[in-house]
């Protein structure tokens, strides 16, 4: 590829020149094809002044006629579709369908012509009719499918544009609005490590949650309830806390009690396992609800915390849900970390 070099000593790289000859002139071949155009008028006036020549002969002359008409501007068509595999597609068959239609109009002609059947004349006319029908469809396959395709098309470039401008745009308010605030507060207290911990917590909550379209605004929302207990642990003891969800169902009673006992399961992982992220799985499908709060933290021994008698895990987990209906299994051991799975049949979303 050839370069030249501005005047700020930047290399930008331009075309080959277009070797002459290398593709016919737009304006030749848009000329050619009127000239098509006016060689059929003058077809049609022979054919009504003058006798009809023998049937190979006439079939050559409509053959060459039409496709003065019709091979300009498939020519031109196909060089506007060039890259477009689909488009291309398309516009072989619809010359493919006409060509098919001619030549079944030629092969009845000389069927009839041999069978001296009908009247005078009649294969002739025959002929001439499939082929200039079947000239008619092609041309109205290469003139109009062509323009319709990129209208279409430069119309969906165009929506597509502008939805992406409204997307960035509505970024750049979103991160106006929320991240770059929040840096600015931060720049502001660089002497209060905890406020600092605190806001860049904060941000990195809302970003996710706006990112991945889980800032639920309805408060009956089993996901926006369990996004609000998670974001109360974080304020409350520093930590965080990694959620992920998959489906939703609105909050009823026995709802309500899954998002207790997992907010009470996220307390004691921060109270407790001494780790600085506690990570929370949520799933409603098949009718019910399954979360897991998991930590890799100190872990206890089950056996020894049952006897010393807390009331947290057993009427703060156990009992809120198995109240409810629902199940809860907890797996830890000391410095093995902590699971703890809740179950809860719910109204389907």
């Amino acid at each position: 590829m050839n370069r030249q070099t501005s005047s700020a000593g930047s290399d930008v790289p331009t075309l080959p020149p277009r070797q002459p000859g290398s593709r016919l002139r737009s304006g030749w071949v848009a000329l050619l094809g009127c000239a098509g155009i006016a060689v059929f008028a003058g077809f049609l006036w022979l054919v009504e002044h003058t006798a009809p020549p023998p049937l190979p002969v006439l079939v050559v002359m409509v053959l060459a006629v039409v496709g003065l008409v019709v091979g300009p501007w498939a020519y031109l068509a196909a060089r506007r579709l060039a890259g477009e595999p689909a488009a291309g597609r398309i516009l072989r068959r619809v010359l493919a369908v006409g060509g098919a239609l001619a030549g079944a109009g030629v092969v009845a002609a000389a069927a009839i012509a041999i069978s001296g059947t009908g009247e005078p004349g009649m294969a002739g006319a025959v002929a001439m009719f499939s082929i200039l029908v079947a000239g008619l469809l092609s041309l109205v396959g290469v003139v109009v499918f062509p323009w319709l395709f990129l209208l279409t098309r430069t119309v969906t470039r165009e929506r597509a544009a502008r939805v992406r401008a409204e997307e960035r745009a509505e970024v750049a308010t979103h991160l106006h609005d929320s991240v770059l605030q929040t840096l600015t507060l931060i720049q502001k207290r660089t002497g209060d490590p905890v406020e600092m911990v605190r806001l860049a917590r904060h941000a990195e909550r809302e970003l996710r949650g706006w990112l991945y379209g889980a800032a639920a605004l309805d408060r009956d929302d089993l996901v926006a309830a369990f996004r609000a207990a998670a974001a109360e642990v974080e304020d409350r003891f520093g930590v965080s806390v990694e959620l992920v969800t998959v489906g939703t169902c609105r909050l009823d009673e026995r709802a309500r009690a899954v998002v207790g006992a997992a907010g009470e399961a996220l307390t004691n992982a921060a109270k407790h396992a001494g780790v600085t992220r506690v990570s929370m799985f949520a799933e409603v499908a098949d009718g019910q609800v399954v979360v897991v709060v998991r930590d890799r933290g100190r872990g206890f021994d089950q056996a020894v915390a049952d006897g010393r008698g807390g009331r947290g895990i057993p009427d703060s987990i156990l009992g809120r849900m198995r109240r409810q209906g629902g199940q809860v299994a907890i797996r830890s051991a000391p410095e093995a970390g902590t699971e703890v799975e809740l179950r809860m049949p719910v109204a389907r979303a």
